[in-house]
C-alpha cells in the first residue's frame, strides 16, 4: 500500500491558488532547479489511473508557461515538479 507521504505532494499540485504566483521546483540530474512560472491560471488532468497526466498553466506577464507531466510518477517522485509561492 502507498502511504500518504508519497501521495500528498502529488495531490497538492492540484490545489494552487489563482491569486498567487509560483516557482517550479524540479530535480534536474540531482540538482533542484527553481524556475519562476508566474501567476497560476489553471490545472487539469487527463487520462486515468497510472496513465493520468497533469497540466498546469501560469501567466508570466502575458506569457503562458505550461507544465505537462505524469500525475503520479515514480515512487521516489524524482521526475515530478513541485510548486512554492513566489
Amino acid at each position: 500500500m502507498i502511504s500518504m507521504d508519497i501521495l500528498k505532494p502529488r495531490i497538492d499540485r492540484l490545489n494552487l491558488d489563482t491569486k498567487k504566483a509560483y516557482y517550479q521546483i524540479k530535480n534536474v540530474n540531482g540538482t533542484l532547479v527553481k524556475t519562476y512560472m508566474g501567476k497560476f491560471v489553471r490545472v487539469y488532468r487527463m487520462g486515468s489511473g497510472d496513465g493520468m497526466t497533469l497540466h498546469l498553466e501560469f501567466n508570466d506577464s502575458g506569457i503562458l508557461n505550461r507544465v505537462d507531466e505524469e500525475m503520479w510518477g515514480s515512487l521516489d517522485g524524482s521526475k515530478l515538479s513541485y510548486f512554492i509561492e513566489a
